[in-house]
């Protein structure tokens, strides 16, 4: 059995539209689910939910689904003068009823079970809430609290949009998230492939190229709520604690953490190894979105980081 999963997608259709495609011609997988997060903060809320409920076997509820639905709001989305208040009705007026009610129809969770005893089990967040997010710096105590009652062999999961996985025990985990708004350093889509196996589940993550600037350029030309900031968002493509986000995700994967001295270029002969330089704490300077080409697909390494009051994704 073998699974795609996409989550986050955030209302970038242009990225959705790379990963499904992806996802058709790469993976051939037996199910394709979106984990929440379909519509908001993104210029074709309508577009790409329709895309989802076209393509894909299951979705399930996000947190910012949940606020569409008018199940329930979090974060500024309950401050009345805010922009997310804005940004929620533009969203909502683009859906229209029937695709809200839809939204709100949508489970929490959802299970596949290839071999008893080995079900993958697939939400937004974490198996409890749609709200809190299993950071990769968190030890292990604080995460076996939200595995404590599942029975599963495996769990994807998306909300922090920071691609990883890890161990819970025996138990395989990973944030197959972005699919629309990466924040991990990288412009690129990100969603999962779990596949099962004689040994048990192994997890993919997979990254597609996708017109940056297409995406960035609608967000304008639509005049969503508060554009300037998503658009900052989207090519800034990291949290203020990136490097523990990173360094946490490495050791979780296994991998040595990144080295800290370079060979000497060609020719140079016996001349000494170069250190490399520290991490800067410095903001590095702002990303113009219209200097991105087209076909971006690289790593961003210049975006200045937004004011704490505009840092807090988790909420949408």
């Amino acid at each position: 059995m073998r699974v795609a999963i996409l989550a986050d997608i955030h209302g970038n259709l242009p990225a959705c539209e790379a990963v499904l495609d992806d996802i058709t011609k790469s993976v051939a997988p037996d199910y394709i689910v979106a984990a929440g997060d379909l519509a908001l903060r993104g210029a074709h809320p309508r577009e790409t939910v329709e895309l989802l409920f076209s393509k894909c076997h299951a979705l399930i509820m996000g947190n910012t689904d949940a606020y569409l639905a008018g199940n329930y709001l979090g974060g500024a989305y309950r401050e009345r003068d805010h922009w997310k208040t804005e940004l929620l009705r533009w969203t909502r007026d683009q859906l229209g009823d029937a695709l809200l009610h839809q939204l709100g129809q949508m489970p929490f969770s959802l299970r596949y079970t290839p071999r008893k005893g080995q079900d993958l089990f697939i939400c937004h967040a974490n198996p409890r809430n749609l709200e809190e997010s299993l950071d990769p710096t968190l030890d292990d105590h604080a995460v076996r609290r939200f595995f404590t009652h599942l029975d599963a062999a495996a769990c994807a999961f998306g909300h922090l949009h920071f691609p990883y996985r890890r161990r819970v025990g025996r138990m395989l985990i990973a944030d197959v998230a972005s699919a629309g708004i990466p924040r991990d350093g990288d412009l690129r889509p990100a969603y999962g492939v779990f596949t099962f196996t004689p040994k048990g589940w192994r997890v993919q993550i997979r990254r597609v190229r996708y017109p940056v600037r297409k995406a960035t350029q609608a967000l304008t030309a639509r005049r969503v709520p508060g554009g300037p900031l998503l658009i900052h968002k989207l090519v800034e493509a990291r949290y203020r604690h990136h490097n523990a986000l990173m360094e946490a995700a490495r050791r979780h994967s296994g991998l040595p953490p990144p080295g800290p001295v370079l060979r000497p270029p060609p020719g140079a002969g016996g001349a000494r190894p170069v250190l490399a330089a520290p991490f800067e704490n410095s903001p590095p300077p702002e990303v113009d979105p219209s200097t991105l080409p087209l076909d971006m697909d690289g790593t961003v390494t210049g975006a200045s980081p937004l004011p704490p009051d505009a840092l807090n994704d988790l909420d949408g």
